[in-house]
């Protein structure tokens, strides 16, 4: 509470040094999603200050906010994983009052270029649905004011023009998470990888057993037709060195103890106790830090941007994850989570139809290469001892599960038609969606998107289909968001807003943003 009030009296006087603006923002809404039906309201005010002087310009944006009753999107159990989570994104899941400094950055004009440090948002690229050229940046993809809403940066920008191109430099020292892709990429990949290496392993000594099973009835038979009764058959397998004198050899007789001590293995295994730490991967050094930098031009009516990028991903993933089953078949988990890197290509264009009037275009696209591909798994678990057939010893075995593609590519490529200021419509072709980078896991689809006003009465809509990859099938997914407001009143803005997404099956990308299925009424104030 006191570094709130401090805040506030910061903003107050720096009121009477810089000229300022900003919005005050009400939200009461219901949500419908399966897991939860409930009102939830919500209070934000953003504040902006401003102020020029002849080669430097400061700028400071703050949010003020408060939630109640809000649907807890995200059930997390942090039993285990509650030092990972970045203290910042704790915060926006409970229903206190909060603030958000969302930039605090000076530009220095030098010339034909412009220095920038500090913390910024970065600007988005030129689609709709969201900019995949645009990678060094985190998201919020639970704000109920602010869709997919884009996290700022702390760091330097430097930019300019040498003839006619343009160029851009960025570098931030720190990497934030994606919200909620910090908790649902490490805890579901882990999660993932504990089940089916869980599986396989059932799998393994399910066969095992009914091989030893057999064998060991096998056996029997081919006792009794040598005239064997069942009594002397089951005193040599009580005691397989017998064996010997019904002519079986030393190998055949090591066998027959392997395969009765097999069998008192169990069948079934599963991970009962799971633990995950991390590696210290977003200590400020230079191996840490992210850059990018690109060119821009104009060839035939296109605006085009290339550049590239090294970064690492808003989230964590295993980078080993150590197993191990005692006798009874129960295991432990222990996983070591790291930020993996990335290199990219990043294509942005647009541009206008020599064709036809009011018709442009637009497409961005990023080529990405992750450093690493793959996570360690390392198993330990019992056997039969070769050495000493009747007891067990444990074996471990190493395996790389790829998580990653070698390569993959995400873009988005669009149409669009505008009618002065009061009307656009658009349509675009997408390969992944936001919230997608992992192997066999990026969507392809479409979107279109409405804006139109009438008088004083605004609408805007989008509507989505993905088909995403699921057990070796594409199942198609749907979200659409509308809103409607009206701007009759000067500074004053109530709206209408429907968010709605669904998929049959749990496994495609949209079935999480199902949990935020709401309807809500927005009152919005600018000042």
């Amino acid at each position: 509470m006191k570094k709130i009030i401090n805040i506030i009296l910061f903003t107050l006087f720096a009121t009477l040094i810089f000229s300022f603006n900003g919005d005050l923002q009400y939200i009461y809404g219901y949500n419908f999603s399966d897991e939860s039906s409930k009102t939830y309201s919500g209070l934000k005010s953003n504040i902006t200050l401003e102020n020029s002087m002849d080669s430097l310009y400061f700028k400071l944006s703050l949010d003020l906010f408060r939630l109640d009753e809000g649907k807890n999107s995200l059930k997390i159990d942090t039993t285990n994983i509650m030092g990972l989570i970045p203290s910042e994104l704790i915060k926006p899941n409970i229903p206190w009052t909060l603030y958000v400094l969302n930039e605090a950055y000076s530009d220095i004009y030098i010339e034909d270029s412009t220095l920038k440090f500090g913390r910024f948002i970065l600007n988005n690229g030129s689609s709709t649905l969201y900019s995949p050229s645009v990678l060094l940046n985190a998201h919020d993809g639970l704000n109920p004011f602010e869709n997919y809403k884009s996290l700022p940066v702390d760091g330097i920008e430097f930019n300019g023009y040498l003839n006619d191109y343009g160029y851009n430099f960025i570098f931030t020292p720190k990497t934030y998470d994606d919200i909620p892709g910090f908790y649902l990429y490490p805890i579901s990949i882990n999660r993932n990888i504990a089940e089916e290496n869980a599986t396989i392993l059932t799998y393994q000594f399910t066969q095992k057993h009914e091989e030893a099973i057999a064998a060991i009835a096998a056996l029997k038979a081919q006792l009794e037709s040598s005239g064997l009764s069942d009594t002397e058959i089951e005193a040599m397998l009580q005691n397989p060195e017998l064996l010997s004198n019904a002519g079986l050899s030393e190998t055949q007789i090591l066998q027959v103890y392997l395969g009765q001590t097999l069998l008192t293995l169990p069948k079934e295994y599963n991970i009962k106790t799971t633990t995950i730490s991390a590696t210290n991967v977003d200590e400020l050094n230079t191996l840490n830090g992210n850059y990018s930098l690109d060119f821009t031009t104009s060839l035939m009516n296109f605006d085009v941007k290339l550049g590239y990028v090294h970064d690492h991903y808003h989230f964590m993933v295993p980078e080993k994850i150590d197993i191990q089953y005692s006798e009874d078949g129960s295991g432990t988990s222990k996983t070591i989570l790291y930020r993996p890197a990335r290199n990219s290509i990043i294509l942005d264009t647009q541009g206008i139809s020599n064709l036809f009037d009011s018709i442009s275009y637009h497409g961005e696209a990023a080529f990405i290469i992750p450093e690493k591909k793959y996570v360690v798994v390392n198993t330990s678990y019992y056997i039969p001892d070769t050495n000493q057939p009747t007891k067990t010893i444990a074996t471990k075995t190493s395996t790389n599960i790829e998580i990653f593609e070698k390569y993959y590519v995400k873009m988005i490529g669009g149409i669009e038609y505008t009618k002065g200021e009061d009307f656009t419509l658009g349509i675009e072709g997408f390969n992944g969606l936001p919230t997608e980078e992992l192997k066999d896991n990026i969507s392809f689809g479409s979107d279109a998107y409405l804006k139109m006003k009438i008088s004083d009465i605004s609408f805007e809509g989008l509507g989505l289909i993905a088909f995403s990859k699921i057990d070796n099938k594409y199942k198609p997914g749907y979200m659409t968001n509308i809103k409607i407001s009206y701007s009759g009143i000067d500074n004053f803005e109530p709206s209408l807003q429907l968010k709605y997404a669904y998929s049959e099956d749990k496994k495609h990308s949209l079935k999480q943003i199902e949990k935020l299925n709401a309807i809500s009424l927005n009152i919005k104030i600018y000042f």
